[in-house]
């Protein structure tokens, strides 16, 4: 089976079972049902059919998912009313489930784990600055690097300094979370925890945490009810974090390790440059340069080092994408990139010697992603508590090695070894050690199998083993089965923990000291959540309990109140400390317990009569018989939010802001927080010129409207006519801008411009009554349906893509990449396609939208990469600024990253001028031009860079940013005449601004 075939759409359980049905009564699995069905999508349908949108690919992109049709014929049968949370809430008309329409929504074009398995922004980012190649060498990595330093060397001249904007985090609204019952607060995606155990206690905990985009963090006081964060990324040069480790061989605590580089198996996670260690608790960073040789290009998931013998090192590597911060998570492995595994070091990190390595997936570079997946990757290495000659590390595909340090180094025993993939697809291991106190060492060990369906139910998916004797283990037939397909059982309670997702996120951990207590995490089961079913048996199971050696679990995604507290969807990793408490780390960040656990199990009689179902009441009731008293989120002042873009509101440019998020929807700032209330990834988002109108814009093309503002409950589902358009080649967030100069317009980008002009609808009540998100009856139906009336602009030659890809076109494989309106005029529109094409449209306000015409600017002499980003001149509408993402050392022939365009009407044609001047090879992911001065400034994967007009030096806008990849740049006015701010939307440390300099301030070189 042709691996990019690997990953499944988050979808309504409903949808889930009717496919599962279908897979059954043919003899084939799910994952075979879904790839012939988008298999089938590739034809287009007969012309009698109205038109139907394939989920967006490309010949680099392939979005494994059911066709969109069936999703939306699915979605017709899913509206719901808002649930009230208390016990005496009146019982559901139906089964048909509260909120399944907006989950739906908020997960068109995304997997079951938001990332893991399919395209995500990421890893299109990471094509983008790879084209035309396939990947990005290592030494462009480090040259980008340099050139991110050598700006911020030469210091910034303007006087004014970034601020954060707010404390990066996000008040969730109860219509923001998976259960609708309680609002909650999130930040960014936490991929490493550490507690320092022994020196942790009510009055003193340090913990360390590594964010996926934004590095790693620090807070001494972990059992507060509000830690206190800070920020250690000194000497840090890639923010993607994968391993932290509190090296066991320094007895002062002061010694710390991380491997850069995110570990958990998705196509986002960017590779990291090796292996950094600190000797004075995270106050600054030092490379550890063996490193470099084993694991550039790769992600870093296991570090360990020897208790006896500090100099004694190991580092787990595992398959991840590349770059430096967030923005490189790649598509493809890069060239040249060492093999995945186990290495080890006796000399303190100077040299390493691959240990422990096995045949991995081989790059593909006529597949839409390599087709190298996770085979091979280290996912976990732990000392065997009773031996300190002996240890264990799991490997992706393989299974569990048992390694035994020998003079001569390491030598390994396979003693569980996986059985082959029922999908061919490969699975992931987990495994937590522990001593039994008689001598004897426990082994969990998650298995993360692919889900297998026969009659129409789960016959395999993930489990859980258990070894009492790791030391005598020499095979599968040494371990013991905990889990089982059969409901009701106890084995069910661990059956299928991750999901489809396991690559992504199935964390296995025992706390210290408690050999018979394990916690295991993976995906939310959906399907067992209030907004999925009015007799909900369960709390979602993303995290489970056990204190019977791994008999039966426990359901601790929520606490012990009828309207719980809800853990993000993902859950990623465990830490304990003493008296009970357990970190969660997740999607969301950091949520902890308070150390109590009670019978809950009484709320299964308040659960709208499940009482009807035998064995679901028995499952609640076991389920529910030890939860978390309370459950208390920690991310108040932990800034790890990864952006897409930022909306500012121009009538209240401090206090209105609307930002688009990975996977935490799209966040709102009203001058005393960030909130927000609408679930689903964060594509970039807009605001209408007058300030009332805001748009979200899910993955996928998918938009809503709000009419008042942000006001939760009041979202309205606009994006039917593009969710069914055939133009299925849109960028994983497609661009969404609102016209400054005409009020209730706005465009999206797919193959073509789509345009509204009346906010989706003229008829606002016709939206309000029958488009809400959560609950209109005709939100997903069909293209015509009302929720929406975007049309594409130019007819057949307004698709920009059109055209071979050696002319920059791609058809399919194409898309608008950036888009721009002119704010002096009322019809000029600047346009780029991912191939690096540029647009220009004189008449985009034409009211016969076929009528608008698009002239191209762009030669064969223009680079031949991912324009990234358009700001049009405030002064000039046939002047802008273009930036282009990749690296010039692959196309030397087009070399550039920041051009002048000036379009001449009379001729047609545009004259181009490279102003990339000494800010080196690096990515330049957006650019702003300030009509004011004609300053221009360059988001880049290491902060934002400024040109003052008639330099040829870049240097720093102005002090205070952190170290940080920009996504984007957002350019608005200040509180007075002539001031303007400038807003920086950071993939890893949340939304900043600043003032820009003066206009009478004439600064230069």
């Amino acid at each position: 089976m042709d691996r990019t075939y690997r990953f499944l759409l988050r979808m309504p359980e409903e949808l889930r079972l009717r496919l599962k049905a279908a897979a059954d009564r043919k003899g084939t699995s799910l994952n075979s049902e879904i790839v012939n069905r988008l298999e089938a999508s590739f034809t287009p349908p007969p012309p009698p059919d109205p038109p139907r949108r394939r989920p967006p690919w490309s010949s680099r992109r392939l979005l494994v998912a059911v066709p969109l049709v069936v999703l939306a014929a699915a979605m017709v049968a899913l509206a719901g009313q808002l649930r009230a949370s208390s016990p005496t809430a009146a019982p559901f008309p139906s089964n048909e489930l509260l909120g399944a329409r907006a989950n739906a929504f908020a997960h068109l074009g995304r997997s079951e784990s938001g990332e893991a398995e399919t395209q995500s922004v990421a890893q299109m980012d990471y094509e983008n600055r790879a084209y035309p190649l396939d990947a990005i060498e290592y030494n462009q990595t480090l040259g980008a690097i340099a050139a991110g330093k050598r700006v911020h060397n030469r210091g910034a001249e303007s006087p004014k300094r970034w601020e954060q904007v707010g404390d990066g985090t996000v008040n969730v609204d109860a219509l923001g979370t998976q259960s609708f019952l309680r609002p909650t607060q999130w930040s960014g995606r936490i991929s490493a925890i550490a507690v320092d155990f022994k020196r942790c206690d009510a009055d003193s905990c340090s913990l360390y945490v590594g964010a996926a985009g934004g590095g790693v963090w620090k807070t001494d006081d972990a059992l507060a009810p509000t830690p206190h964060w800070k920020e250690l990324n000194d000497g840090l040069d890639s923010l993607s974090v994968g391993s932290l480790l509190i090296d066991p061989a320094d007895t002062s605590g002061k010694t710390l390790y991380v491997g850069t580089g995110e570990a958990n198996g998705a196509s986002e996670n960017e590779a990291g440059l090796g292996l950094y260690r600190s000797t004075n608790k995270g106050k600054d960073w030092a490379l550890v340069d063996g490193s470099v040789a084993v694991a550039k290009d790769r992600a870093i998931g296991a570090i360990a080092v020897d208790p006896a013998d500090a100099k004694h090192l190991f580092v787990g590597t595992a398959v991840a994408r590349h770059g430096a911060s967030a923005t490189f998570g790649g598509r493809f492995t890069p060239p040249g990139a060492p093999p995945v595994g186990l290495f080890e070091s006796v000399d303190g990190g100077r040299t390493f010697r691959a240990a422990l390595t096995r045949p991995s997936d081989v790059v593909n570079p006529n597949t839409a992603n390599g087709s190298d997946f996770f085979k091979g990757g280290i996912t976990d290495f732990e000392w065997d508590p009773n031996d300190p000659g002996t240890f264990y590390v799991s490997m992706f595909d393989y299974g569990v090695f048992r390694g035994t340090l020998t003079p001569a180094g390491a030598q390994f025993a396979q003693i569980y070894t996986a059985t082959p993939d029922r999908a061919g697809l490969g699975i992931r291991f987990q495994l937590s050690v522990t001593s039994l106190g008689n001598g004897k060492t426990r082994i969990y060990l998650g298995e993360g199998s692919n889900e297998a369906v026969a009659q129409g139910a789960l016959v395999d998916a993930s489990k859980l083993y258990r070894t009492d004797d790791a030391a005598a283990a020499t095979s599968n037939a040494s371990w013991t089965l905990l889990s089982s397909s059969v409901d009701g059982t106890p084995g069910f309670s661990s059956f299928d923990f991750c999901r489809t997702q396991c690559s992504y996120d199935m964390p296995v951990a025992s706390p210290p000291g408690r050999p018979d207590e394990v916690w295991i995490g993976g995906a939310t089961q959906y399907q067992e959540l209030p907004t999925r079913t009015p007799r909900y048996r369960s709390n979602g199971r993303a995290v489970m309990r056990s204190t019977d050696a791994g008999i039966q679990f426990r359901d601790q995604t929520g606490d012990a109140r009828h309207d719980w507290e809800s853990i993000h969807p993902d859950i990623h990793e465990f830490a304990f400390a003493p008296g009970g408490i357990t970190f969660i780390a997740s999607d969301g960040g950091l949520t902890r317990t308070n150390g109590n656990y009670v019978d809950f199990s009484s709320d299964c009689d308040n659960r709208n009569n499940l009482q009807t179902r035998p064995v679901s009441y028995q499952d609640c009731r076991t389920w529910l018989s030890s939860i978390p008293e309370r459950l208390l989120t920690v991310n108040a002042g932990l800034p790890t939010m990864q952006l897409q873009d930022i909306a500012v509101d121009p009538t209240d440019p401090f206090d209105d802001l609307i930002v688009g998020t990975q996977d935490n929807g799209s966040p709102f700032w009203d001058g005393r927080g960030w909130s927000m209330n609408v679930q689903g990834d964060g594509a970039p988002p807009a605001i209408d010129k007058d300030g009332a109108i805001h748009y979200h814009q899910y993955s996928g093309e998918g938009v809503d409207v709000n009419l008042d503002g942000t006001q939760s409950g009041n979202w309205l589902w606009i994006g039917d006519p593009l969710l069914f358009s055939p133009e299925g080649a849109a960028v994983f967030y497609g661009p969404l801008i609102a016209d400054p100069a005409v009020g209730e317009t706005a465009f999206a980008g797919l193959q073509h411009i789509w345009r509204t002009r009346d906010a989706g609808n003229a008829d606002k009540r016709f939206l309000a009554d029958h488009c809400n998100t959560n609950t209109g009856d005709r939100a997903g139906t069909r293209p015509d349906s009302g929720c929406g009336d975007w049309t594409p602009l130019g007819g057949a030659a307004g698709d920009l893509t059109a055209g071979p890809d050696g002319d920059k076109g791609g058809g399919a494989a194409g898309f608008v990449s950036a888009e721009a309106r002119a704010p002096s005029d009322t019809h000029t529109l600047w346009a780029a396609t991912r191939r690096g094409r540029l647009w220009i449209s004189k008449n985009a306000d034409a009211a016969d939208p076929a009528a608008v015409t698009f002239t191209r600017l762009d030669t064969a002499a223009q680079p031949r990469r991912f324009p990234s980003g358009i700001s049009v001149d405030a002064n000039d509408p046939n002047h802008a600024v273009v930036s282009f993402s990749g690296f010039s050392a692959y196309t030397p022939s087009q070399p550039g990253h920041v051009f002048d365009v000036r379009f001449d009407p009379a001729t047609g044609k545009a004259a181009w001028t490279d102003l990339t001047f000494d800010l080196g090879d690096q990515p330049v992911l957006d650019v702003a031009l300030d009509p004011a001065t004609g300053d221009l400034y360059a988001a880049t994967d290491f902060g934002v860079a400024r040109l003052v007009k008639g330099s040829r030096s870049w240097i720093t806008a102005a002090d205070d940013l952190p170290k940080t990849a920009v996504y984007a740049l957002t350019l608005a006015p200040g509180r007075n005449p002539g001031d303007r701010l400038l807003y920086a939307a950071t993939h890893g440390r949340g939304a900043w601004r600043t003032e820009l300099p003066d206009v009478k301030q004439k600064p230069g070189r």
